[in-house]
């Protein structure tokens, strides 16, 4: 790869106008998706849930479909497919009706997603517990050549983890009128803003609703990250950095 691609702002948006995500693998770990929702167009191809074995600690079942109780991952992986409809989705359900996932959970979830090493892992969510072993878990995929694109908390001034990971593209929310722009803040421990208010999604039962959080701008940059991968197949985490910055809105 010539890292000076990665860099010319009118090859990267050539790229973003023409690829679609095709052969690129993305997880998501979150409420599950509700797989057989039409608008997604078949893309989820597998789905998964951590169940908590009191015996033996939590583990990752697969299921014959997925099921999304909350709404929260469904709308995270058409938002996705929005701006990536030939990605392949994997879902993974961590997250329960309660909207919280223990550290536990997320931990062997992060586990299970590094060991199948897709080529994009979207959090939307965090944690503020057990940093060195995410730490470590992200480490790891970062070496692989996994990209991580979480959510930093709602919270003004709370971060959390994985989005505050050095080797993790983090993401913030703002108002945005085309889902395709971001900003990008060298400096900053979650450099990129992306549109997470007012965002349209459709819901398991049929209709729509208009989310805003952190949450919706991550699975904006997971969807432009999976049709950047599909140009640049060996494109690492710091490369991916290296593009949103030279992709950013705020010049």
């Amino acid at each position: 790869m010539i890292f000076d691609e990665i860099v010319n702002r009118e090859r990267l948006r050539e790229c973003l106008a023409t690829g679609t995500g095709k052969g690129v693998k993305v997880g998501i770990l979150d409420s599950g998706v509700a797989s057989d929702l039409p608008q997604l167009h078949g893309r989820v191809v597998a789905n998964y849930e951590v169940l908590e074995d009191r015996y033996h600690g939590p583990r990752v079942v697969a299921l014959e479909k997925g099921v999304d109780v909350i709404e929260h991952g469904t709308a995270c992986a058409y938002i996705i497919h929005q701006h990536a409809p030939d990605a392949e989705l994997h879902s993974v359900r961590v997250i329960g009706q309660s909207h919280s996932a223990t550290s536990s959970k997320l931990l062997s979830a992060l586990e299970f997603a590094v060991e199948q090493n897709w080529d994009i892992l979207n959090l939307s969510l965090g944690t503020e517990s057990n940093y060195e072993k995410i730490a470590r878990l992200a480490d790891q995929a970062y070496y692989k050549g996994m990209l991580w694109v979480a959510a930093k908390d709602n919270k003004r001034n709370k971060v959390g983890y994985p989005a505050g990971l050095a080797s993790v593209v983090g993401v913030d929310m703002d108002f945005f009128t085309h889902p395709g722009s971001f900003r990008f803040h060298p400096g900053r421990v979650t450099e990129v803003e992306a549109l997470g208010v007012y965002v349209d999604a459709p819901t398991s039962d049929g209709g729509w609703q208009q989310y805003t959080g952190t949450s919706f701008a991550c699975p904006q940059i997971s969807g432009i990250a999976a049709r950047l991968r599909e140009h640049f197949p060996d494109l690492t985490p710091f490369q991916l950095k290296a593009a949103l910055a030279a992709l950013r809105e705020n010049q």
